[in-house]
């Protein structure tokens, strides 16, 4: 019995040494580093991310409201 509850635990053991996948503590590295920028809005200064704000004359806005004004 107690060779069996060892070899139960050898090949558990082994199952997590070479077989279970190891979590990354590091944070993926993203190539869209530009897309999740925050900038300023030239008109009242919110902070938006660079793909969701709009563009006029080179100058970004967070909403059409500033970009009118």
């Amino acid at each position: 019995m107690l060779k069996l509850l060892l070899l139960i635990g050898v090949l558990v053991g082994a199952y997590y040494a070479f077989f279970k996948k190891k979590k990354s503590l590091t944070p993926p590295s993203s190539d869209n580093s530009q897309e999740e920028a925050m900038i300023p809005c030239t008109e009242c200064g919110t902070y938006v991310q660079v793909k969701e704000a709009l563009m006029r004359d080179g100058k970004y806005y967070c909403s059409r409201e500033c970009m009118e004004v």
